[in-house]
């Protein structure tokens, strides 16, 4: 009976319709409006051990292991925005912009913050585009040459960090 209902009733559709209107009305609440706005989320993944000959199934170098990675954007309101499970040899930054793009729910956040896998140029850029503001963490930031755009250009807090290859 089960299945029955699983195949003629069950779509990607009316479960990503069904996720949309969760969220809206959990966004309705009072109590999610103490922790946060919804204009802010954190995007991150965490790895779950798998077999071996899963079709996800890949090595992690850091962790050891066969796994997947079960990555999410969560809101400061306290809520899964989108979630996606993925290989872990995949770059975290690609889907980035596939999560608020997925996101049709009325929290809508224009600030995300990601760890070092949450960075890369095109993601940069397409953020940028949609109007978001991609604040990763950039791992060794300190061994990283900063470039100033012209001769001119001064900073008033960050002047000191910049290069004048002038």
């Amino acid at each position: 009976m089960l299945s029955f209902v699983n195949r003629r009733h069950v779509t990607a559709q009316k479960i990503d319709a069904a996720i949309r209107d969760i969220l809206n009305q959990y966004n309705t609440l009072s109590l999610p409006k103490l922790w946060g706005d919804g204009k802010t989320a954190a995007a991150d993944g965490t790895m779950f051990d798998l077999y071996e000959e899963n079709l996800l199934s890949e090595y992690h170098i850091r962790y050891g292991g066969y796994g997947g990675i079960a990555y999410h954007h969560i809101s400061d309101t306290y809520i899964a925005l989108f979630s996606h499970f993925i290989p872990c040899g995949v770059w975290e930054a690609v889907y980035i912009i596939d999560g608020l793009l997925k996101n049709k729910s009325d929290i809508q956040p224009d600030t995300l913050h990601a760890d070092t896998q949450g960075q890369s140029t095109p993601v940069f850029a397409l953020a940028y585009l949609l109007g978001i503001n991609l604040m990763p963490r950039i791992r060794n930031w300190k061994d990283l040459i900063f470039f100033r755009p012209s001769e001119d250009t001064v900073y008033e807090h960050i002047d000191p960090l910049l290069y004048l290859p002038f």
